[in-house]
């Protein structure tokens, strides 16, 4: 946002400024910011929502701020709230975009469906999975399969070394066969950073021995990665003997979709618009509130 600001100043001859200094007309530069954010100059050419629109005027301040200059966005340092054009510019904004329209939890029985019937080579046997886990640890998509963006990000996806499988209490190896893995009676992840900047959050379930065993599906996740390093992105698929694939976030909406038709949500108001990978964590966290 920053560079973009930069470049977007320097759109005016008149506005030549130093490298830390705001421009004199910094509101009217704002204005024409915000409008050409919003328009998608400084992006991939479409509309954006306001909130993205608030986050580069935000960011551009906060440079300045950090930079021991007054915020551009207020008049007065002891000003709680915006200017009023860029307010009423926001606010404009926030009038003309449509509604939120937050994803819709899905029930275990689409859970179900995707994990006995999502089968239909090994890649798409381990997206179940994944999404099984996913529905049980309550994992944004982000957290266990890799961006396909090039763009470094906070979250680490899982990894080989943060799964330990259980057995009476005593670690099992990793690279024992899947026999031996499936009869763990609990598993624990380690998530290293998160998108809120959560680090080391462990999250613990037991096995309880049914199709939709979380368990069982990171026993399967291990077994295929047997040989591969502790920090093998859990969403790899290894497909003997040398070929690998990868899981991303594509492959789980996919599967996520497939289930919700497969098990007639669209018939109860489902759509499919509404059902995405974000479906799992919503549907675990609302499977845990009907079950008290």
């Amino acid at each position: 946002y920053w560079r973009a600001w930069e470049r977007h100043c320097k759109l005016v001859p008149l506005n030549e400024w130093g490298q830390h200094l705001p421009p004199h007309n910094s509101e009217d530069m704002l204005l024409t910011f915000a409008v050409a954010v919003r328009e998608g100059q400084y992006g991939l050419g479409g509309q954006i929502q306001v909130q993205s629109v608030e986050v580069a005027l935000q960011t551009v301040a906060q440079k300045y701020v950090l930079d021991e200059h007054c915020d551009p966005r207020k008049a007065s340092p002891a000003q709680h709230s915006l200017n009023l054009p860029i307010a009423r510019l926001l606010k404009k904004f926030k009038d003309e975009d449509p509604p939120p329209q937050p994803k819709l939890a899905i029930p275990v029985s689409t859970i179900q469906k995707i994990v006995t019937k999502y089968n239909f080579s090994p890649h798409h046997s381990a997206v179940a999975d994944l999404v099984l886990v996913a529905f049980f640890y309550l994992l944004r998509v982000g957290e266990y399969t890799v961006s396909r963006s090039s763009r470094p990000k906070r979250t680490i996806p899982l990894r080989k070394g943060d799964v330990r499988l259980w057995h009476k209490g005593k670690l099992l190896d990793h690279e024992s066969p899947l026999p031996t893995l499936l009869l763990a009676d609990s598993a624990t992840i380690s998530i290293a950073n998160t998108k809120n900047g959560t680090k080391g959050a462990f999250v613990h379930h037991d096995a309880f021995g049914s199709d939709i065993c979380p368990v069982a599906a990171l026993a399967r996740r291990i077994a295929n990665l047997r040989g591969m390093r502790a920090s093998t992105p859990l969403s790899t698929v290894c497909h003997p003997p040398t070929r690998i694939t990868r899981i991303s976030d594509r492959d789980v909406t996919l599967a996520v979709r497939w289930g919700a038709t497969y098990d007639c949500l669209m018939e109860k108001g489902y759509t499919v618009d509404r059902v995405s990978s974000h479906s799992l964590r919503a549907g675990g966290a609302m499977a845990m509130k009907l079950s008290g």
